[in-house]
């Protein structure tokens, strides 16, 4: 299981006005050799990717392409998060396989406080959807995981409350930081076809009526770090972008 030293963002910083004002190191240059930010910059030790901020949202999704398992141990990942809830988190693994595709409560996927969607189980190469969707009726969340590629499709209920506040989403990739840097820059995940949906039934993508924020990580979690994964800029109207793993990382 990944360590994730910052847990997802959306636990350790949503506060309120949401989580971008804590951890924010601003816009501009992010950490060290990297390109320069075009969204507020949040720093971890696990993740990078984009996140929205600023409204509550009751949807977000994204399509990925399995990716082999390789090296680093990885995962993608989308989040509903915010005030009185804990955050919910559906992902899938590098490698794919049995039980690859998880859930959970509040803390890192495949461990402790959540479970897989074991019909889903896709080979590396396979196209996966993943999404969760909140409805305030009845105050669950559906976790969704469909292989675009053999169509195993399963959702799974969860609930968190009719009063939860969702007032980040988050898509991304996660990796337990290596002690050395790829040789050359290395794509993990490509996030594709990302999309959000507010509560009032505002749909966008990671850029919209809202605030979207850029997550960086670094091998210290902060601007002072090293960057070791950070995505890059968005395209496709601000619905695609890769989580790469960088050079630059400290040995």
């Amino acid at each position: 299981m990944l360590r994730h030293t910052v847990r997802t963002l959306l636990v350790a910083a949503v506060t309120g006005a949401g989580f971008v004002a804590v951890g924010l190191a601003g816009s501009g240059a992010a950490a060290a050799g990297t390109h320069a930010a075009t969204h507020p910059v949040v720093y971890t030790s696990s993740q990078a990717g984009y996140s929205t901020t600023g409204r509550l949202f009751r949807f977000v999704d994204t399509t990925v392409k399995v990716p082999a398992a390789g090296t680093y141990n990885t995962y993608a990942e989308v989040v509903l998060g915010g005030t009185h809830a804990a955050p919910v988190t559906l992902a899938v693994k590098a490698g794919g396989g049995p039980n690859s595709v998880g859930w959970a409560v509040g803390v890192p996927p495949f461990g402790m406080g959540g479970g897989t969607l074991s019909r889903v189980a896709p080979k590396p190469g396979d196209t996966v959807f993943i999404a969760l969707y909140y409805d305030r009726a009845d105050g669950g969340v559906t976790a969704t995981a469909t292989d675009l590629t053999t169509k195993a499709t399963q959702s799974f209920g969860i609930s968190p409350g009719t009063h939860a506040q969702f007032n980040a989403a988050e898509v991304a990739g996660v990796v337990d930081n290596p002690k050395s840097p790829p040789a050359t820059d290395l794509r993990l995940w490509q996030a594709t076809n990302s999309a959000v949906t507010t509560y009032t039934g505002v749909h966008g993508t990671l850029t919209g009526n809202w605030i979207t924020n850029q997550i960086i990580d670094t091998t210290n979690g902060g601007p002072t770090g090293h960057v070791v994964m950070s995505p890059s800029p968005l395209f496709n109207n601000g619905a695609n972008f890769g989580c790469w793993l960088r050079t630059y990382l400290r040995h």
